[in-house]
């Protein structure tokens, strides 16, 4: 395991356990899904990449995903259908979330969604952001989620400038905005995990991710989309934005 990999997992272990989190559940539960995983109805628009769904890093991550089911904490998650797989770019908006630090700059916190999604729309219309092209997946991280970064320093680069450009266009500016670290997430967690529970999650998720870097060294980014979304489920494209690897 890398250092940087360490230090992801430390993390991780930190938030499935709930470690300096106030709430009795994860977040998720109650906004994304019900506490027995169910998918629960959550707006919102974001730009991403998904991942082509005919070509090997998928099929990769579905066998991923698929053996962390068969783990015997599986029941702790919610598990994102294969069709949705996705790695965000840039976030947009959730009707559910409208403070300062996650809303664009001159709307009214009360704006529409179909509002703001029309503004997004329209402030994005012709642009052609640097193409992703590839990432490469880092670790799998608490059972839920495949960290990556660019295949190459200018994959990474052109990732890091599509956000840029996407944050003057939408006018977000999120705190995190720096730090955020790409990534692909396969479940949510449905409660907080005990300490021993937490690392066995993670034994797991270093023995799928052994498999899925074997066949799956690089990861094949689509286009980067502008999407909406009803739930957690799917992320109709609006309009896309690069070329991308892919197309859908």
């Amino acid at each position: 395991m890398t250092p940087d990999a360490a230090l992801l997992r430390e993390a991780s272990l930190a938030r499935l356990t709930g470690a300096g989190v106030a709430t009795a559940l994860p977040e998720a539960v109650g906004q994304k899904f019900d506490a027995k995983g169910q998918v629960l109805p959550f707006p919102g628009n974001t730009f991403l990449c998904h991942i082509p769904p005919d070509g090997p890093a998928h099929a990769a991550l579905c066998a991923a995903s698929a053996a962390l089911q068969a783990g015997p904490l599986a029941g702790a998650f919610s598990f994102l259908p294969p069709a949705s797989f996705h790695m965000t770019v840039f976030e947009g908006v959730t009707d559910a979330h409208r403070d300062d630090a996650r809303w664009p700059e001159g709307l009214p916190a009360d704006a529409a969604l179909d509002e703001v999604t029309a503004r997004f729309a329209a402030a994005t219309a012709g642009l052609e952001l640097p193409p992703a092209q590839a990432v490469r997946p880092v670790a799998i991280l608490g059972g839920r989620t495949v960290a990556v970064t660019g295949l190459t320093a200018q994959a990474e680069a052109a990732l890091r400038a599509a956000r840029a450009i996407l944050a003057d266009r939408t006018g977000i500016r999120r705190p995190d905005f720096a730090t955020y670290g790409f990534h692909i997430t396969l479940a949510y967690a449905l409660r907080w995990l005990t300490e021993d529970e937490a690392r066995a999650v993670h034994d797991l998720s270093d023995a799928v991710f052994a498999r899925l870097v074997a066949a799956a060294p690089a990861i094949t980014l689509g286009p980067v989309e502008f999407c909406t979304f009803a739930d957690m489920h799917a992320f109709p494209p609006l309009q896309l934005l690069t070329g991308g690897a892919g197309t859908r």
